[in-house]
């Protein structure tokens, strides 16, 4: 049996959960479509399913597997890293800041073995570390799943 290829950190959100939802609920107001909420700040953006729970755990499972993303730095503070079209996770600006020294020192424990970085041009030194880190995050969504909520 071949082994499960998993991060050697998977970090816990330090966002309150409370917070991340609030955000959401005002960047979808009036929006079409949803957003489903993981405890561990994972956001799926999909419209509403007959079982949005179902739907959101066959998301994680092909989460696993995702490496590439996007980050983006939120005018409000805070990031939304993408992964997919309709999967991101949210990164607290504060949440970053009290881990960035740690995420720097345990970077190897963000990496996939043999996996290489081809950074945009022109893009902040930190939003590699950032979306390791949010990737470390959406592991641990994918690994422990936990619904928090659906918003709109």
């Amino acid at each position: 049996m071949a082994k499960e290829l998993r991060l050697g950190w998977e970090p816990e959100n330090a966002t309150p959960i409370k917070d991340i939802e609030g955000r959401l609920r005002m960047y979808m107001e009036g929006k079409n479509g949803g957003v489903s909420l993981l405890g561990n700040g994972t956001l799926i953006f999909s419209s509403s399913g007959r079982d949005d729970i179902a739907d959101a755990h066959q998301a994680m499972e092909r989460a696993k597997f995702i490496i590439d993303f996007q980050v983006t730095p939120l005018k409000e503070g805070g990031y939304f890293v993408s992964f997919h079209e309709a999967i991101a996770v949210f990164v607290g600006g504060q949440e970053f800041s009290s881990v960035r020294n740690e995420v720097k020192e345990r970077i190897n424990e963000l990496t996939f073995p043999e996996e290489e970085f081809f950074g945009k041009d022109g893009s902040p030194d930190d939003h590699l570390l950032i979306g390791l880190y949010a990737r470390g995050k959406l592991q641990r969504d994918a690994h422990h799943f936990n619904f928090h909520s659906r918003i709109g």
